[in-house]
């Protein structure tokens, strides 16, 4: 009986420290929330310059009140040889301590990306303050500074604005990846190399910067997604558009949702398919130390547009638009392919599936890949199925034959 009241009141004790408040917690009043991280390059030195995109949150709110003519967002900058280093040394210029919870982006100016990327990622996978799930993309012909201070309308927050228009035209259009950082990570740290969605300043940057702008039904400056950035080495090799882009997507199996106009016997692309499923897979094999890149991709559609009188009633006339589908997306494939055999960059990821496949194989050519690859052929197969003609099936338009 002795023992047990021994033992109690250390055990009261400690369920009593269980059961105190949370002894890190930070009171909102005192955070500055980050929507957006830019990176870019000071030249002709190691340092980076980056930029932190901070919500005002008066500016934001949605209550009822006399506006306080804030912009939604204030951008701040640090100059460091590191992005730890810079946000700590933001702290000279922010009355709050910065918080990155909520950060969405990470833009990489066009300069950076040109002289490399590769050693900007550690501090993500090592700090518990920064979000690996954050979108990545390049400033294209700007720095990643100017990304951050355009305000854009329909969304206050202009970093989740580029996140939402990112992740729309990859579902929808298919030329670009909502990459992360996670993602991107893992990319590296493969046998291939990463492609990350570009974006554009089309306008006046200078009065995209002020709120008084976003008064007008037309803005002066938009921010547009463009093109997808390759990488060699962790550089900045060059850029894919149109079909090439959306080519490489088809490859990496990340096609959602897509159009393609193809042609009529009387009208060039006068007839268009809008692709609701496709799924590709990829075989590669080494045939006498040259690689062969097998590509099998299934894709079904619709026909959801025709500027030319095509009797869909009949089920010929759909196996001809079929074929000319199948023959549409095996061209955008093969530029791809070519647009990436003259970078020598293989950002197919066909290292990775021939050295999962067949390591014996992969162990005679992984060190000289970039060259074998840019010899390697392409062997595409398309099988296409068109499942739906809308609405109606002859078009309204008259047969002129």
């Amino acid at each position: 009986m002795k023992v047990k009241w021994i033992i109690q009141p250390p055990i009261y004790m400690v369920m009593l420290l269980l059961l105190t408040s949370c002894w890190n917690s930070r009171e909102l009043n005192d955070m500055a929330i980050v929507t957006g991280i830019g990176m870019d390059k000071v030249p002709n030195t190691e340092e980076y310059v980056v930029t932190f995109q901070i919500v005002n949150p008066s500016a934001t709110a949605t209550s009822v009140g006399v506006s306080t003519g804030q912009p939604p967002i204030t951008v701040y900058t640090s100059t460091d040889r590191t992005l730890f280093g810079a946000l700590r040394k933001t702290s000279k210029k922010v009355a709050r301590q910065l918080f990155f919870a909520h950060t969405q982006l990470l833009v990489i100016g066009e300069s950076l990306a040109k002289s490399g990327i590769n050693g900007i990622f550690d501090v993500f996978e090592r700090s518990h303050e920064l979000r690996l799930n954050s979108i990545v993309i390049v400033s294209r012909e700007t720095d990643a500074s100017s990304v951050l201070k355009i305000l854009l309308p329909i969304e206050s927050i202009p970093a989740l604005a580029v996140v939402k228009k990112n992740k729309n035209t990859a579902k929808l259009w298919g030329e670009n990846r909502a990459i992360s950082v996670f993602e991107l990570i893992n990319s590296i740290t493969g046998e291939g190399e990463p492609v990350i969605s570009g974006v554009r300043i089309f306008g006046d940057l200078v009065k995209g910067r002020k709120k008084t702008y976003l008064e007008q039904s037309e803005v002066e400056a938009v921010i547009s997604v463009s093109g997808l950035a390759v990488f060699k080495e962790g550089k900045l090799k060059g850029w894919l558009d149109g079909p090439e882009a959306r080519g490489t997507l088809w490859v990496q199996n990340k096609i959602e949702q897509t159009s393609i106009n193809i042609d009529s016997e009387k009208k060039q692309d006068s007839i268009a398919i809008d692709i609701s499923h496709s799924k590709t897979k990829v075989k590669v094999k080494l045939r006498e130390g040259v690689p062969v890149f097998h590509i099998y991709i299934d894709e079904e559609g619709s026909v959801i547009e025709s500027q030319d009188f095509v009797d869909l009633s009949k089920r010929k006339e759909l196996q001809k638009l079929e074929v000319e589908l199948a023959k549409k997306t095996k061209e955008e494939v093969v530029k791809s392919l070519q647009a990436a055999q003259s970078m020598g960059c293989d950002i197919f990821n066909f290292g990775d599936e021939l050295k999962r496949k067949d390591p014996k194989a992969w162990e005679t050519v992984k060190n000289q890949w970039s060259d074998i690859f840019a010899k390697g052929e392409l062997d595409v197969h398309v099988q296409v199925y068109i499942r739906s003609t809308g609405m109606r099936l002859k078009p309204f338009l008259p047969n002129t034959d």
